[in-house]
């Protein structure tokens, strides 16, 4: 079983970001430590919203699980509050005494905006991520937010995965590995939150399971496009997606 360290914030009310992870990664094998790097009331959308500082369990909870000797095999980055927390998460894997796989997804915005809240400084500590990230996984608007260097990226062995991206006008997830790699994918008339954080957790253990990038991504695109459509077909016009109920869906 890989120990997978989820660092991603945690939302009450919403079945996204870090509540909808660690269900698919524990039904796929894995052992999960979610540490929150926001408590949030309700996701973006609903407008009005609560958070709470979670700065110092951060920092207490990381030089816990060192002393205790845990070692991860992946270190998943997602949504980070600040750049206090930036700095932390750095400076924790940089003085690491062993490397795990780091994944990090620049959660912030989608549509070609960034979500309401988030402003300039999210984007300059994201591109501070960039560099101790080995995969980067954004969709096409956090792409362009942070104007990725693919090909400086590629040669220093980073790979990036760029999410709800297109080509020749047909939907498709673009990995790069120093070439352009086209994974399409038949796209759905359904919008629902959190099918990014679905994309990251089911890849996440397919990588795991030592599939390789194409057939990670490939295979999560299909579980998505199921877990999606049973979800929709249970619940009209739900807005997200309830997980638990639809996971025997995962191919695995």
């Amino acid at each position: 079983m890989k120990n997978v360290l989820i660092l991603n914030d945690f939302v009450s009310k919403g079945k996204i970001a870090a509540r909808l992870m660690a269900p698919v990664l524990s039904y796929m094998d894995c052992e999960v430590f979610l540490l929150p790097t926001a408590m949030i009331a309700n996701n973006f959308s609903l407008g009005g919203n609560a958070f709470y500082n979670i700065d110092p369990f951060i920092k207490e909870s990381l030089q816990n699980w060192e002393n205790l000797g845990i070692k991860f095999d992946l270190i998943f980055i997602g949504y980070i509050e600040n750049s206090k927390q930036k700095d932390m998460i750095k400076d924790f894997i940089k003085n690491l005494d062993y490397k795990p796989t780091i994944v990090f997804d620049p959660i912030m915005g989608d549509d070609g905006a960034l979500y309401p809240g988030l402003d300039e400084s999210k984007i300059k500590s994201y591109k501070d991520l960039v560099a101790i990230a080995d995969i980067i996984i954004p969709n096409k608007t956090e792409a362009n937010f942070l104007d990725l260097d693919l090909e400086s990226l590629t040669k220093k062995g980073k790979k990036i995965i760029i999410t709800s991206a297109n080509k020749d006008d047909k939907p498709a997830v673009i990995y790069y590995d120093g070439k352009e790699n086209i994974i399409p994918y038949k796209k759905e008339n359904i919008n629902v939150g959190g099918s990014g954080d679905l994309f990251d957790g089911l890849f996440i253990a397919y990588l795991l399971k030592s599939f390789d990038y194409i057939q990670a991504i490939d295979k999560t695109c299909k579980d998505i496009v199921r877990i999606i459509l049973a979800n929709d077909k249970d619940n009209p016009g739900a807005s997200e997606i309830n997980i638990e109920k639809y996971l025997s869906l995962i191919e695995g």
